[in-house]
């Protein structure tokens, strides 16, 4: 998992620190997000991990619908406002397709990649998925239809 952390402090709004493996592209993408100012959306990510008590079915039936659970992010503050403890995908607000996950844990941005658990493989909001209700991972190859 590749992972930045964005905190919170009065000196500094937002200093970031580098955790582990850290993606450098990735945090450039999103301190060019942030200095541009464009609008971003958060979408939650809608798995057993971030909501254990859901059934998979109803997590499945609700991941039909992620275009109408975009949360704006007008400015990098607006992190901080992010539900506690649930990851979701970042991107800017008018792109289809992230490849960047963002969660928020006591108070402090975590801005992770995300790959899948059994392969390994990088995750996507729009590519490869991991189905919850059948254990399956999506076949990009099969749904280019």
């Amino acid at each position: 998992m590749n992972t930045t952390m964005i905190t919170s402090s009065t000196a500094d709004p937002m200093p970031i620190e580098r955790l582990g493996h850290y993606d450098s592209e990735v945090e450039q993408r999103i301190q060019q997000w942030l200095a541009s100012r464009q609008l971003l959306a958060w979408i939650p990510i809608l798995s057993q991990e971030n909501f254990p008590g859901v059934p998979p079915d109803v997590l499945q039936f609700a991941d039909r619908y992620q275009e109408a659970m975009r949360w704006p992010i007008h400015r990098p503050e607006d992190l901080l406002g992010l539900p506690d403890g649930i990851t979701g995908w970042l991107l800017p607000a008018d792109a289809e397709d992230t490849d960047v996950a963002c969660g928020v844990w006591n108070g402090e941005v975590y801005i992770v990649g995300v790959e899948d658990k059994r392969t390994g493989k990088k995750q996507t909001l729009l590519g490869e998925r991991f189905d919850v209700a059948t254990g399956q991972a999506d076949d990009p190859e099969q749904s280019a239809v």
